[in-house]
């Protein structure tokens, strides 16, 4: 079975500035900068995330703050971003990529999800 293709070019989804933005939970810069970024409209983003286009509109203007779990994997599944806890990034050999990412308030976090004590 062939895996969907990700929206997002690997050229959008290495940016510095995203990743911070997807990191920090800062879906209303991530949002923003996917349009910029990937040329996506509002609308290309709601239905990748089976959110509605009102739901966006509001997540960018900073309305609304995306604090579910089952949205944030909805949007990681959608957007197919590597690296998110519903969607880990892995090595080239398959297995969960362990390198450590920036800490975040006194912690390192691994990718793959595990925290680093």
């Amino acid at each position: 079975m062939d895996t969907p293709v990700s929206p997002l070019g690997p050229d959008v989804l290495e940016r510095d500035d995203l990743r911070r933005a997807l990191d920090e939970h800062d879906f209303a810069a991530a949002f923003a900068l996917i349009k910029k970024w990937a040329g996506l409209s509002q609308n290309k983003i709601a239905t990748a995330c089976d959110l509605t286009p009102g739901k966006v509109s509001n997540i960018i203007s900073g309305r609304h703050h995306v604090t579910s779990i089952t949205v944030i994997r909805r949007i990681a599944d959608g957007l197919r971003i590597p690296g998110t806890p519903a969607r880990p990034r892995t090595s080239p050999m398959g297995e969960p990529d362990l390198t450590p990412t920036r800490p975040h308030r006194g912690t390192s976090t691994l990718r793959g999800g595990a925290v680093a004590s």
